[in-house]
């Protein structure tokens, strides 16, 4: 993910970054609080912001939406709770390779994750083992 800066050159948001403010800025969605931060510097260029301060800008933009507890577009979703649910702890912008480590960092801190609209409740990639002659003993025991 790129921004354009004031001399026309991109800032290239690294993946440490956006895991950083994910645990900073929990009351918002940083993914889309990115994209609009990145298209409100496509549409002003006289304000766009150089080198030097745009990791300042990214700052103080997701610090607002923080304190706001997410954009505007999340109000105007009422009855829809779900789908910013989703889209604030969901994973599919992770890198093939990150994606244990995102998704332990989201269990320990919110009991879970999203992932291509499913919820997760255990590590990326890790298989749940159930052992099958406790299973058909309950299974039994149930029976009775």
């Amino acid at each position: 993910m790129e921004i354009i800066l004031k001399d026309g050159s991109y800032y290239e948001i690294q993946q440490d970054d956006l895991l950083s403010w994910q645990r900073t800025y929990t009351d918002c969605n940083v993914f889309h609080e990115i994209n609009a931060a990145r298209e409100w510097s496509e549409a002003n260029p006289s304000r766009r912001k150089t080198k030097r301060g745009i990791r300042r800008f990214l700052n103080a933009w997701l610090s607002k939406a923080h304190k706001l507890k997410g954009s505007p577009f999340i109000y105007t979703q009422e009855g829809k709770t779900n789908k910013i649910e989703e889209s604030m702890h969901d994973i599919s912008w992770v890198e093939e390779e990150n994606r244990l480590e995102t998704s332990k960092w989201y269990i320990k801190n919110k009991g879970f994750y999203f992932l291509d609209g499913k919820k997760y409740t255990s590590p990326y990639g890790v298989k749940k083992v159930v052992n099958l002659s406790e299973k058909i003993k309950t299974l039994k025991e149930n029976k009775k």
